[in-house]
């Protein structure tokens, strides 16, 4: 069976105490995110997103994209820290992607380095046939997703002649990024349920830069046709 999930970066914080979270023990690992994430999780990918944009520099508040921070009282921890991440607006990062996996043979495609799951909706342009017959996702691995008629091949890494390879039928990857959809759906709405008992004075933008981030608007001439699919 192929499987389809986004999956985001999330790295340790040691001393981190202004809200439960679970961090990994390794450095870095890449989390599934979906509805079924724990409250503990959810405060990690918090954590560490804000942790990842603490020092933007010069990040302004960008009140036309619904991204203004919330103001900052006096003994105001959370605030301090969520700042950088809620004033980021469109330059936010978010470091991972779609991981696309085999349960059948065990292989695995993995977002390379560098590449963002803010840019989830590149595999919908390469799926629509507008982003080229390839796509790029990244580097070290560095994964590739090649269109050929109606078969997509999926390489894990193009820098190894030994490369774990995943084939599938074009309409079963439209289908995957229908649930990636679902999942990044059900990961915002247990981000807004975290925040409004963990950062309620932060909840709506904290949402609404997550939410700018992963489902922006999308011109009607390019491929919002296929976002209409079923």
């Amino acid at each position: 069976m192929i499987t389809a999930q986004p999956v985001l970066e999330v790295h340790r914080l040691d001393g981190f105490s202004l809200w439960p979270a679970a961090f990994p023990e390794e450095p870095y690992v890449l989390l599934p995110l979906s509805a079924d994430l724990s409250p503990v999780e959810v405060g990690a990918v918090v954590a560490c997103l804000a942790d990842a944009h603490a020092e933007a520099p010069g990040a302004e508040a960008d009140p036309a994209a619904g991204t203004e921070a919330a103001p900052e009282p006096d003994g105001d921890p959370a605030g301090t820290f969520l700042r950088g991440l809620l004033a980021v607006g469109e330059d936010l990062h978010l470091a991972g992607g779609v991981r696309i996996a085999d349960t059948a043979t065990g292989a695995v495609v993995d977002p390379g380095c560098c590449h963002g799951l803010q840019e989830w909706g590149t595999w919908r342009e390469f799926a629509a046939g507008s982003a080229s017959c390839s796509g790029w996702f990244g580097h070290s691995p560095t994964p590739e997703a090649r269109l050929d008629g109606g078969t997509v091949r999926l390489t894990a890494d193009t820098d190894s002649a030994a490369s774990p390879v995943i084939e599938l039928p074009l309409p079963e990857l439209h289908r995957l990024l229908d649930g990636v959809a679902d999942r990044l759906h059900g990961f915002l709405a247990r981000v807004r349920d975290w925040a409004a008992h963990q950062a309620p004075a932060h909840a709506a933008p904290l949402y609404a830069v997550l939410a700018a981030a992963l489902f922006p608007p999308i011109p009607e001439n390019t491929w919002s046709a296929t976002l209409r699919r079923g």
